[in-house]
């Protein structure tokens, strides 16, 4: 990989380690996006913004906890995965 890498380098004119950070980042960004889709389709399926809100419903007795837990576990998960790749990108200079 090193000597595609090299070659990838010297014909797009930039260091080898600009083009692995470039890759990186785009990488994360795109596990972003991924992960904010699911969401996203989460989200819509309760009408709500967050994971606050289900559990707020759930508290409220708009919805049962019982009938949601699969996907309030998965909201969870998944909004700490975007905070954790988020903080990535802000934190190691990727």
């Amino acid at each position: 990989m090193g000597t595609e890498l090299h070659k990838i380098s010297k014909e797009i004119g930039i260091k080898e380690e600009e083009l692995v950070a470039y890759g990186v980042r785009a990488y994360i960004k795109s596990e972003i996006g991924k992960i904010e889709a699911q969401l996203y389709s989460l989200y819509r399926r309760y009408g709500i913004k967050s994971v606050k809100d289900l559990e707020h419903a759930i508290e409220k007795g708009t919805v049962v906890e019982s009938d949601v837990f699969e996907d309030l576990t998965r909201i969870d998960y998944l909004e700490s995965e975007k905070h954790k790749l988020k903080r990535l990108l802000r934190t190691e200079g990727v």
